[in-house]
């Protein structure tokens, strides 16, 4: 199963905060021969009504139309019981009140909300509506999203091959007691830190605020497990993409030279190797997949590097537009752990970033690389 968009995680949030609402989703890009997101059924009390999602980039004043017709030609595809759901990022109250003239049903991650069918009728301006229901939930930190990040790329580190054991097991053997199996559990929480770049105790916090979340199971032995990969890795992308991402961002940047983009991947790739670097976003997905034209990059540098140096070797220039964006790297483990000819970003770090960018050609792209590379991490979370 692939992850929801993180933009459906949140709108999906926001819509179960409301009064006895409950959703699921089924993620398949064709349904029913129409191309689409997902399908989303919401249940109340009384009623279920099911909706083909349609995830869109930020929508704008400028491409509020283009997007009204868009949706007005997908229902005209449709039969008359099926009904087709707008899923963004943040609407301006001048888009909303575009969207809501037009009967266009939506949400957004702000927890703007229209439902108008005639088995539900639900509008929210998120401007005057507070949730309280996660308030006293523990809080996902950016550092419990560099613990997770470890788990999901490497999910046997929580039962690490030495030091497996059964806690029964251990005090029943002649010679080893609880305090060696203290040792054990230290250990693993040793060799998590290291590959997080974080501290002993915030991954035992961050560990137990996974477990409190369900996104962990612990085990007998003390030990933990993933509880479901999936929704893991739903949820640190979200929270890579708004929280952990702006904290690495060093800039976006472009050629100071009008030169082909092949052109600057290349030179890229002749240096990362010897200046620490790896290539994510549109580059380092096609170099996973062989699918994709890419027409942007994303640059990882150490955290200790000057990205001056970078810049300058590679001729750049800050611009906000530009389609070359550098971030700081966090962890020790930012490539990939199966070996690889060139200098790459994880799978997990690209595939979150192609979701940033929810157009036709990254969805599909997204989609080969959950299959390819993303999928093996989980079968992994399952045998452990």
């Amino acid at each position: 199963m692939q992850p929801k968009h993180p933009w459906l995680q949140k709108c999906i949030q926001k819509l179960e905060e409301l009064p006895q609402i409950e959703t699921t989703t089924i993620i398949e890009p064709f349904l029913e021969k129409i191309l689409a997101d997902g399908l989303l059924t919401i249940y109340t009390p009384h009623n279920k009504i099911q909706y083909l999602v349609e995830i869109k980039a930020p929508i704008t004043l400028d491409t509020v139309d283009s997007n009204i017709n868009y949706i007005h030609h997908l229902k005209e595809k449709l039969s008359n019981d099926q009904r087709t759901l707008l899923i963004t990022d943040s609407l301006s109250d001048a888009v909303l009140d575009s969207l809501l003239e037009n009967n266009i049903e939506f949400i957004d991650t702000t927890g703007n909300i229209y439902l108008n069918n005639s088995s539900l009728y639900i509008l929210v301006r998120s401007s005057s509506t507070q949730s309280k229901k996660f308030l006293s939930a523990p809080k996902i930190t950016t550092s419990t999203l560099k613990v997770a990040y470890a788990l999901l790329q490497d999910p046997s580190i929580l039962q690490y091959h030495n030091f497996d054991y059964d806690l029964e097991q251990i005090v029943n053997v002649p010679g080893i007691d609880y305090t060696d199996y203290t040792i054990v559990k230290h250990s693993i929480l040793k060799i998590i830190a290291n590959a997080a770049s974080v501290d002993y105790e915030t991954v035992k916090c961050s560990l137990e605020t996974l477990y409190q979340l369900n996104y962990l199971q612990r085990q007998r032995s003390g030990t933990y497990r993933i509880e479901n990969y999936t929704k893991l890795l739903e949820r640190w992308e979200m929270g890579y993409i708004e929280n952990l991402r702006p904290e690495l961002l060093i800039g976006t940047f472009s050629p100071r030279e009008n030169i082909d983009f092949k052109d600057i991947s290349d030179r890229i790739l002749a240096i990362a190797q010897n200046q620490k670097i790896i290539i994510g976003g549109e580059l380092g997905a096609a170099i996973f997949t062989g699918y994709l034209k890419p027409i942007s990059m994303t640059i990882h540098i150490p955290e200790e590097e000057n990205y001056r140096v970078i810049t300058t070797m590679l001729r750049l220039k800050p611009d906000p537009k530009g389609n070359i964006i550098i971030f700081k790297q966090f962890g020790n483990k930012n490539q990939p752990q199966y070996p690889s000819s060139k200098p790459v970003a994880d799978p997990l770090l690209i595939h979150a970033e192609l979701s940033l960018y929810p157009d036709e050609r990254l969805k599909e792209t997204a989609k080969r690389l959950y299959e390819k590379c993303i999928i093996p991490y989980q079968e992994i979370a399952e045998m452990v």
